[in-house]
């Protein structure tokens, strides 16, 4: 396997991460609305349930704009400050004294979430022009691995533990050395050989005829 291969595909593999966390961190609150509820002395279960509702539509609403920055900005740098504002919103909500500051972390934890699709989608485009679809249905696995692995931890550390602090707490921060890691690791774009760089026959030039 050649160097640039290897590059792309650890690339590959590290986006793919990203989108478990991404989405994971959406469902990961759905077993622990009882004992949020219980902890922040809130009414009724539905205040728990619109941590969720929050959070899903500070993930969509900024989806466009940042579709543009992927355009214009580098998608790794998006990318891994999408996942670290996610995982910092999650270690907020863990540390939330009231309903408010739970309110404004999940707003906080959905908006880096937005931040994924546009710039991933945009970044394995230039990085597998040739298999673009395989590549896209091999990071969309991080996806269902997220939808899976985040109820199950989350509601697994709550018994364990005692507390729906600590699961939250424990992803969050997961989230940010998975940033720091992707950051790292990850490559910015297909790494071009110097010979493929510049054309070995240019364009003639106007009115140009043959040597």
């Amino acid at each position: 396997m050649s160097e640039e291969r290897s590059h792309r595909n650890r690339t590959l593999w590290l986006i793919g991460t990203l989108h478990a966390f991404t989405h994971l961190y959406q469902v990961a609150l759905l077993p622990l609305y009882l004992r949020i509820q219980q902890d922040l002395k809130l009414s009724s279960v539905e205040q728990a349930t619109l941590l969720v509702t929050i959070l899903g539509v500070a993930y969509f609403l900024p989806s466009y704009p940042l579709g543009v920055l992927a355009d214009r900005l580098s998608r790794k740098k998006l990318l891994m400050i999408g996942l670290a504002i996610n995982g910092l919103g999650f270690v907020g909500l863990s540390l939330a004294p009231n309903y408010g500051w739970a309110l404004v972390s999940v707003a906080a934890a959905g908006f880096g979430g937005s931040f994924y699709h546009p710039a991933a989608t945009a970044l394995i485009a230039r990085l597998f022009p040739e298999a673009r679809g395989r590549a896209l249905g091999l990071v969309g696995i991080g996806a269902s691995v997220g939808f899976f692995a985040g109820p199950l931890y989350a509601g697994w550390r709550a018994v364990t533990s005692g507390s729906w602090r600590t699961p939250v707490f424990e992803l969050g921060l997961a989230g940010i050395l998975a940033a720091i890691l992707f950051a790292w690791l990850a490559d910015e774009e297909r790494k071009t050989p110097a010979l493929q760089e510049s054309s070995p026959n240019p364009p003639p030039t106007w009115g140009s005829g043959p040597t």
